[in-house]
């Protein structure tokens, strides 16, 4: 992976002088994953939402935050093992400790409920060491089939409206 340079953080400010913060550890292949990973839930939990309000409102006029559509569907009930809402909060916990400390590093004890949801869905353990990429796109994989699967059911009945 190719190294690419930051300018660093202010770090300490004392004595007159500055500690400067360099950036070097920064894991950008895999923050990229997580932030598209949470982008592509976003995108079929809007239209989740969408199909399965019977009227039409102005989703995208609302600029509801990731947080409050999560919010909105977490009354819902969805069966097991597919309990979403849990999982799709803590997802945004965790983009929001990414968005709030660059430095902040994702973790396999960071990802564990993400990856005891997916044990849960998939009835597989996985093993001590585990791929977070691969983590990632299962997680990914079961909440946007199960949305997608809504959406069509969805859809169907909105044929002639």
């Amino acid at each position: 992976m190719k190294n690419h340079w930051m300018p660093p953080l202010v770090g300490e400010i004392a004595d007159g002088k500055v500690t400067w913060l360099r950036l070097d550890s920064i894991d950008y292949e895999s923050l990229g994953y997580f932030l598209s990973c949470h982008l592509i839930i976003e995108h079929y939990l809007d239209h989740f939402i969408a199909t399965y309000m019977p009227t039409k409102f102005d989703w995208e006029g609302a600029k509801l935050t990731f947080g409050q559509k999560a919010s909105l569907i977490s009354t819902l009930e969805f069966p097991e093992p597919y309990n979403l809402p849990p999982t799709i909060k803590y997802l945004n916990s965790l983009r929001n400790k990414f968005s709030h400390d660059v430095t902040f590093i994702l973790t396999e004890q960071e990802l564990l409920p993400i990856r005891q949801f997916v044990e849960k869905c998939t009835e597989k353990k996985l093993g001590a060491q585990f791929n977070i990429h691969d983590l990632l796109n299962t997680y990914t994989g079961i909440v946007c089939a199960y949305f997608a699967s809504s959406i069509s059911h969805s859809a169907r009945f909105q044929i002639g409206k």
